[in-house]
C-alpha cells in the first residue's frame, strides 16, 4: 500500500502495471478464478476513477480493502501456522544498537539487487510524533556499485514484540507490521517477519510474507556486521521450526560499506 501511495504522489503509473500483471499471471496458475476475476475487475474499475490527487485519500481506504480481497482470493487451501512473537519484549534494549541484516528476503523497496550493507538503527523518542509515533527508524543498504538506498521512518508499537513501521507522514493504520519472532540481546540476533506469513510456497517449505511493501520481508539481524554462519544456521533452524520458508532468504553482503564512519 505505501508503494501505491509513492506512485501516485510522483505521477508514475509504473506500480499500476505491476498489479495489473500480477493478477493476470495469477490468473493463468490460480485455483481461485473466480475471486480472482472479481477482485481484478473492481480494480480497474476503481483505477478509472482515482487517477487525480483530488481523490487520492478515498483510493488509500480503496486499496487497503482491496489488499484485503487480493489475499483472500490468493490463499492456498493449507493455512499458515500462527507466529508468535517474543514475550516480555524490551523495546528500548532492541533500539539501544544498531541491526545489520546477514540474511533477508527481496522486498518492494530492497531488492536483492540491494542485498549490501543492509542495516537498522532506531532512537526512541522523548515526545510522540504529531502522528503518534514513538521511534525513528533510519534504514540504509546499498548495491554492488556503493549506491546508497534507504531514509527515515517511523515506528510505533503495536504489542509485545510487534511494531508497525511507516513513512512518518502517514497515519499509524496505514503503517506495516514490523514482527520480533526471536530476540536475544546477550547473543546479539533478532529474527524479524513483515508480520504474519500468510503464502503457502510451492516448494512446500513452510509460508511467506509477501513482497511489496506492507506485510513481506524476513530479516536475520545481527548487532556485529562480523559474520557469524552458526549463528545464522541457528537463527534459519528456529524459522523453519515456525513453518516460515527460509528458501526465500539471501545473504547480505556486510562488507565494504561506504556508511561505516557516518554511524
Amino acid at each position: 500500500l505505501t508503494a501505491i501511495c509513492v506512485t501516485r504522489l510522483d505521477g508514475s503509473s509504473r506500480r499500476k502495471d505491476l498489479w495489473t500483471f500480477g493478477i493476470s499471471q495469477l490468473l493463468r496458475r490460480s485455483k481461485h478464478k473466480t475471486e480472482l476475476k472479481k477482485f481484478q475487475r473492481t480494480y480497474q474499475d476503481t483505477m478509472k476513477v482515482f487517477t487525480s490527487g483530488y481523490h487520492f485519500a478515498l483510493f488509500l481506504l480503496a486499496s487497503a480493502s482491496f489488499s484485503n480481497q487480493f489475499n483472500a482470493a490468493t490463499a492456498e487451501e493449507e493455512p499458515c501456522a500462527p507466529v508468535s512473537t517474543v514475550t516480555d519484549f524490551d523495546v528500548d534494549s532492541f533500539v539501544s544498537k544498531p541491526w545489520y541484516a546477514h540474511q533477508q528476503a527481496p522486498t518492494e523497496y530492497v531488492p536483492i539487487e540491494r542485498n549490501y550493507c543492509t542495516r537498522a538503527k532506531y532512537n526512541k523518542r522523548e515526545s510522540n510524533t504529531f502522528l503518534g509515533y514513538e521511534i525513528d527508524v533510519d534504514n540504509y543498504t546499498q548495491d554492488a556499485e556503493g549506491n546508497k538506498y534507504g531514509g527515515q521512518l517511523c515506528a510505533t508499537i503495536v504489542g509485545d514484540g510487534k511494531l508497525a513501521v511507516a513513512p512518518c507522514f502517514l497515519p499509524k493504520f496505514l503503517a506495516g507490521p514490523y514482527w520480533v519472532l526471536a530476540y536475544e540481546e546477550e547473543r546479539g540476533f533478532a529474527l524479524v517477519s513483515g508480520g504474519q506469513p500468510t503464502f503457502r510456497s510451492e516448494n512446500g517449505m513452510g509460508c511467506t510474507t509477501g513482497m511489496g511493501v506492507n506485510d513481506s520481508g524476513l530479516w536475520i539481524f545481527l548487532r556485529s556486521r562480523d559474520r557469524d554462519e552458526e549463528l545464522i544456521d541457528e537463527i534459519r533452524a528456529m524459522a523453519a521450526d515456525m513453518d516460515i520458508d527460509i528458501s526465500v532468504m539471501n545473504d547480505v553482503d556486510q562488507t565494504n560499506c561506504v556508511d561505516v564512519l557516518t554511524e
